[in-house]
């Protein structure tokens, strides 16, 4: 990957040179596009999570926000006098990065950086995914991870990823300024689909050996539990609990990326099961980065049982079990496999319980904490048996 391609006048540039980083302290500006009708309240959530995804960055500020109400414009996505209100802050204020809180077309984001670049000719704009992708990317350990953030950020920028390096020319005159031929347009796409088949070629080695992984521990009689939920619900603090392993505990979202397996023994059942620890689900989470992120969330889709965690004591505990609930539909993981584990008990009171309970229907619930360990004894003890089989009744 680390090639630098030339044909036809035109450079293919490394799709890893692309990738959103933050590699120094970087100063942020959020332009927030507020849709049509969105309430006061709804607002303050989505910038409320905007800013906790910068925070899980580590080394970012988020120095303003500016916001518009309205549609999407074809062309910048924010319309001509949003551009000039950010130019006009630009010029006053040292910003590193341009942020905007929806999905934008590789072009969209061109164009805006093209005007930026007037003010500052080292300034980035990102989308939400270009930040969801910085967050994966700052977390990523293994080999797998990377790539499948690797596939993710080439499907979002698509073939022009490979052209923009001429495309967004600062040094004027030719094809930098006045676009691209259609051979070369062709020949972009060609090496984009070439650079997805690699990738994706790589991925699916690393993918069957964990399916071989999760069949051998079948043959062995190993059942699985995977631990999923709304980012910040407290999934790895359960799985720690669960396996006595001390995994990694923030409170950031996105802090566990790969897919984290240990062991829990059940005295009731005779035998060892295998506990899964999977990312963290957030808000209109783009359907390219679940199918991106299909190998890690494996675990999920063949376990015996899943633990949808959630935080008991959030105020939007509702929204944030249906944006779960829909990822779990889109991954196919049947509700008969589902679970409500509803974390730091310990944080609310009995009248928030009765009002959760009167909510739930149909599907097994427990109320738990992590932190204090009350109900985990009636997670072990009565809900998983209900799933798992005793060691007697394991067939080979």
């Amino acid at each position: 990957m680390g090639i630098l391609y030339a044909c036809h006048a035109i450079a293919l540039i490394p799709y890893n040179e692309n990738v959103p980083t933050i590699t120094q302290p970087t100063r942020i500006l959020f332009v927030y596009l507020a849709r049509p009708k969105i309430s006061r309240s709804e607002m303050e959530k989505d910038v409320t999570e905007l800013w906790q995804l910068v925070a899980t960055l580590g080394n970012a500020t988020v120095t303003d926000i500016i916001t518009q109400h309205g549609s999407i414009t074809a062309a910048t996505y924010i319309g001509t006098g949003k551009v000039e209100e950010v130019l006009a802050y630009l010029e006053s204020h040292p910003i590193d990065t341009v942020i905007l809180n929806g999905t934008l077309t590789p072009s969209q984001k061109f164009k805006l950086m093209k005007q930026f670049w007037s003010v500052n000719p080292t300034i980035q704009v990102w989308d939400r995914v270009d930040l969801i992708l910085a967050i994966f990317s700052h977390h990523a350990k293994t080999t797998e991870a990377n790539l499948q953030i690797e596939l993710a950020r080439m499907h979002h920028m698509g073939p022009r990823i490979y052209g923009m390096g001429m495309e967004l020319s600062r040094q004027g005159g030719g094809i930098g300024t006045r676009g691209i031929g259609e051979t070369n347009t062709e020949l972009m796409e060609r090496h984009w689909k070439r650079e997805i088949k690699k990738v994706r070629d790589m991925l699916d080695k690393l993918t069957a050996n964990r399916k071989r992984q999760m069949e051998h521990r079948k043959s062995m009689g190993l059942q699985t539990i995977s631990i999923v939920g709304y980012t910040n619900a407290g999934k790895t603090s359960l799985f720690n609990v669960l396996t006595h392993k001390k995994h990694l505990v923030e409170n950031a979202l996105f802090a566990t990326l790969d897919s984290t397996v240990g062991e829990v023994y059940m005295s009731s059942l005779g035998k060892q099961v295998v506990v899964s620890d999977t990312i963290g689900f957030i808000s209109n989470l783009p359907p390219d980065l679940i199918e991106a992120f299909t190998s890690t969330l494996m675990e999920s889709v063949h376990a015996d049982v899943v633990l949808h965690v959630i935080d008991a004591a959030d105020p939007d505990i509702a929204e944030k079990i249906l944006v779960v609930s829909r990822i779990l539909d889109e991954l196919h993981i049947p509700e008969e496999k589902e679970v409500l584990v509803f974390n730091k008990s310990d944080a609310i009171t009995k009248a928030d319980r009765d009002r959760i309970e009167s909510n739930i229907h149909d599907i097994p619930f427990v109320f738990v904490s992590a932190n204090t360990g009350e109900g985990i004894d009636t997670l072990i003890t009565d809900i998983f048996p209900r799933y798992l089989r005793p060691a007697d009744h394991v067939t080979h």
